[in-house]
């Protein structure tokens, strides 16, 4: 693959080093970084248009807020490596 346009249609990197053109069912094409671009390339669903190509590689990780206490051992490493929790007598010296 050769190098296309000047950002990544998914996530906007301009980074001309990590960009890819990539061929999309059909024939069309489209510039990638280097990570939609494997995303791209490992998909089982092939897209034959930027959007599409958009909607298949958005992110995935969703907007749940990872210190959500969804469960006991998640509450447990929170309290553990939680700065903000120390109380006055454990404060680090320095």
């Amino acid at each position: 693959m050769a190098k296309g346009g000047s950002s990544c249609c998914v996530c906007q990197s301009a980074d001309a080093r990590a960009l890819l053109e990539v061929v999309l069912r059909g024939g069309a094409r489209a510039t990638l970084c280097g990570s939609h671009a494997l995303m791209h390339s490992r998909s089982t669903e092939q897209a034959t248009t930027e959007v599409e190509l958009r909607r298949l590689l958005r992110d995935r990780r969703g907007r749940r807020d990872p210190r959500n206490d969804q469960d006991e051992l998640g509450a447990a490493l929170n309290a553990a490596f939680n700065g903000d929790r120390r109380g006055p007598d454990r404060r680090r010296a320095g």
